[in-house]
């Protein structure tokens, strides 16, 4: 009786082994052809892949705003609310960078009629 469940659990983690690799190469063979579409189409694919994950990183960003009841921007009447908007609209690019690896401003750069 011990030998068949013996036999039993054997069988059972070869079956999950088997599966896991399966998937593991099913995965390696994705990212493979990812790889290969991505070097053969260059700097469209990288500007693609950073175009796909810019709106998950907004979302990323703008999830504790929706927690907030009020933004209050102080500063003095000189400096006005436009000044401290550029500020903050100046900082997202190192930010994306710093969370992707992705240099915003040169891959935006390099779309066409984009400044």
């Amino acid at each position: 009786k011990a030998q068949d469940e013996a036999e039993k659990i054997k069988l059972t983690g070869s079956s999950e082994a088997t599966a896991i690799e399966a998937i593991g190469k099913a995965e390696a063979e994705r990212m493979r052809q990812k790889a290969a579409a991505y070097k053969m189409y260059g700097d469209a694919a990288m500007t693609a892949l950073v175009l796909e994950a810019l709106p998950k990183v907004a979302a990323e960003v703008a999830a504790p705003l929706a927690k907030t009841d009020q933004i209050v921007i102080v500063g003095d009447s000189s400096s006005g609310v436009t000044n401290e908007v550029s500020k903050l609209v100046s900082q997202l690019p190192p930010a994306v960078q710093a969370l992707t690896g992705v240099d915003l401003s040169g891959v935006l750069g390099k779309i066409p009629g984009a400044k």
